[in-house]
C-alpha cells in the first residue's frame, strides 16, 4: 500500500510541478514562455543533467548519504525538452540491505517554480496524503521551498527558479535528515 501512496503522491507532485509560470499569455502573442526561457537559459545546467539523476547523484554519493552500499542504479521516466517543456529522470538505487531510494530531478527552461506552481505542488500532495491520513510538513530554510512527507519518506524541493526534485529514502529514524542532505547536495 505505501508504494501506492508513493506513486500517487509523486504522480500529484509531477503533474502539479508541471504547472507553468503564474502570469499566463495576456494576449500579446508572444506569451510568457520565451521571456521566462531567457531568463532561466535553454540547457539545464551542467551540474544539473535531469535528463540524467543517476549521474548527478552517482552510486558512491548515494552510499555515503544513506550510510549502506547501493547495489545497482537504474535510469527512468527520462523526458527530454523541446526548448519550452521540463526535461525530468528519476534515478531508482537499489541498497544492499533490499531496499531502495529514488531521485527525481525536473529542470524546467521557462523558470516556473512560482508561487502559485509550489503551493499547486504542496496543496495536492498534501490532498493526496490526507487521503491516506498522512501530512505536509513545510522545511524552512532549505531551496525555494521544500516539503516533507513522512508517510512516504519523501522530500519535495524547489530550487531556484528552475530546478525541482522529489528525494524518496528507506524508512528510518534518518529519513529526513538524509534527504535533506541529499536536497543541500544539490544545491538546496
Amino acid at each position: 500500500m505505501s508504494r501506492t501512496i508513493m506513486l500517487a503522491a509523486v504522480a500529484a507532485s509531477l503533474t502539479l510541478a508541471g504547472c507553468g509560470d503564474e502570469a499566463a499569455d495576456k494576449g500579446n502573442g508572444a506569451g510568457t514562455a520565451s521571456s521566462a526561457a531567457a531568463k532561466s537559459g535553454t540547457a539545464p545546467p551542467r551540474d544539473w543533467n535531469a535528463a540524467d539523476a543517476c549521474a548527478v547523484v552517482d552510486k558512491a554519493a548515494m552510499s555515503a548519504i544513506l550510510g549502506q552500499a547501493v547495489t545497482e542504479t537504474r535510469l527512468g521516466n527520462v523526458s527530454q525538452s523541446d526548448g519550452a517543456t521540463a526535461v525530468t529522470s528519476e534515478c531508482s538505487y537499489q541498497l544492499a540491505d533490499g531496499g531502495s531510494a529514488t531521485l527525481m530531478l525536473r529542470w524546467s527552461p521557462i523558470g516556473d517554480n512560482s508561487e502559485g506552481s509550489i503551493n499547486l505542488t504542496r496543496n495536492g500532495l498534501e490532498q493526496t496524503l490526507k487521503g491516506f491520513g498522512g501530512h505536509v510538513e513545510t522545511i524552512d530554510g532549505l531551496g525555494k521551498a521544500a516539503f516533507w512527507a513522512g508517510m512516504t519518506k519523501s522530500l519535495n524541493v524547489f530550487i531556484g527558479e528552475d530546478k525541482f526534485a522529489i528525494i524518496t529514502v528507506p524508512a528510518s529514524e534518518a529519513s529526513k535528515e538524509q534527504a535533506v542532505a541529499l536536497a543541500r547536495k544539490l544545491g538546496a
